[in-house]
């Protein structure tokens, strides 16, 4: 991987960690929020906060493997334990948050029970006992599991009978949208290689080492295509209602941003057919313009836009109670996103165009200054005019649960304990040299 992508994958870190301890503890401020509310709102931060170390876990993966060091089976491990706690997070996330399915406690314990299960305990056990990346592992049900619980509420809000649609029911579809934006964006991406039937999707291979030898098997490969499949579909089903809405005069942000995505998947598919011996000539000769291209848009999607697009969720959908105290703390959230975001962006940009280093430190200034100026505006007016998801509607969407005492704590110092669990696992596999005899075993050697 390049460099560029590799530097990348530090900078999401610094931005999911970072978004991911400013929400847990302005979540924990806010006393108004719903027993569904304050449940997606720690999952939302625990969650960025393990993707924080998937990221890391990635970059430092990519420079142990590229200095030849055995290190890069410790951190290699790592990524894959935290991206679990992803899975598990996302599809827990949409049972309860923002239309609870789970109605009483009696459910939502069995759906954490089998979520735990199934996300974590099975995949942990198999890599425990040396069998990593199999069809048991459930590789891309996350996404159809999250997939149809945030794709029936969207349908169902968004086109519900026109006396019963108000701001609420809009805002409902939206949250939804914008999840599921976040989990699949970057699947979103690949729509032309899917229907076109290009290699770059088709050919997908999760499990192909560097020495050639490919780890998983057909079925492990398939289901995770199928779970793209799947998200593409999702992906031109929002794209169908919004299109549908907007000549019936009742757009949204949607829209907007499924057109975003779309576009660039269009744009992908020319640059993907390119040809692989094509050279981006303006900056790093070493690389072709498809790594070049997926650097800036599927990379970024996963680095900088997910927490963006999650900060956003946070602010417009009142998970914080602003105040005077906890407003200082909101905004040094948003101007640190921002202004990291921004930062990483031209310096990708200046890896590909040479510009005079006191040029960049010029434009670095004015984006900066611009961008904290455009956060100071759009910060006041996110909170200003929250987005209410339970006005108007039918109280039966919404049914009341006391949770139990020191459930939200419990949850805390279980991610804390998955965490320490997950270092512990990639030291033994490391120091065992445990994925090293995986590739030799699947690979035929002795």
């Amino acid at each position: 991987m390049s460099s560029s992508g590799t530097e990348l994958f530090f900078i999401g870190a610094i931005l999911s960690i970072a978004l991911g301890f400013f929400t847990l503890k302005l979540i924990k401020k806010n006393e108004k929020l719903e027993w569904n509310e304050k449940i997606a709102g720690h999952l939302v931060a625990l969650m960025f906060i393990t993707k924080g170390i998937h990221y890391a876990s990635v970059g430092y993966f990519n420079q142990s493997f590229s200095e030849g060091t055995s290190s890069w089976q410790f951190w290699a491990q790592l990524f894959t334990i935290c991206d679990y706690a992803f899975g598990a997070s996302i599809v827990m996330i949409s049972l309860v948050y923002p239309v609870p399915f789970l109605r009483n406690k009696n459910q939502l314990k069995i759906a954490a029970s089998i979520i735990v299960f199934v996300w974590l305990f099975v995949p942990l056990a198999l890599d425990v006992t040396g069998n990593p990346w199999t069809a048991l592992h459930l590789t891309g049900l996350l996404y159809i599991g999250a997939g149809l619980a945030w794709g029936t509420i969207y349908i169902n809000f968004r086109l519900m009978n026109r006396t019963e649609r108000n701001k609420s029911s809009l805002n409902i579809a939206v949250v939804c949208g914008l999840f599921l934006t976040l989990q699949m964006g970057h699947i979103w991406m690949m729509w032309p290689g899917m229907l076109l039937q290009s290699e770059y999707f088709y050919f997908i291979d999760l499990g192909a080492a560097p020495n050639g030898v490919d780890i998983t098997s057909p079925l492990f490969d398939y289901l995770w295509l199928a779970s793209y499949t799947f998200c593409i579909a999702v992906g031109f089903m929002i794209l169908a209602v919004e299109i549908y809405q907007s000549i019936n005069g009742e757009p949204s942000i949607m829209m907007y941003v499924m057109s975003f995505y779309f576009l660039i998947g269009a744009i992908g598919f020319a640059v993907f057919n390119a040809g692989s011996s094509t050279i981006f000539g303006l900056g790093d000769t070493t690389q072709s313009i498809q790594e070049l291209w997926k650097t800036f848009t599927t990379q970024m999607h996963f680095t900088i836009l997910r927490s963006l697009i999650a900060m956003y969720i946070l602010l417009k959908y009142g998970f914080f109670n602003i105040n005077d105290e906890t407003k200082p703390l909101a905004k040094l959230m948003a101007i640190i996103l921002i202004v990291v975001a921004t930062s990483a962006t031209l310096e990708l940009v200046q890896s590909v165009i040479p510009i005079n280093q006191m040029i960049t430190a010029a434009l670095l200034g004015i984006i900066i200054a611009f961008g904290i100026g455009w956060e100071e505006k759009s910060f006041d007016t996110l909170v200003a005019n929250p987005a209410n998801i339970r006005d108007y509607v039918d109280k039966k969407w919404f049914p009341s649960m006391q949770l139990p005492d020191g459930l939200l704590k419990k949850i805390d110092y279980s991610y804390l304990i998955f965490v320490i669990v997950a270092v512990l696992i990639s030291l033994i596999v490391w120091k065992t040299d445990g994925i090293v005899a995986v590739i030799m075993e699947r690979g035929g050697v002795n």
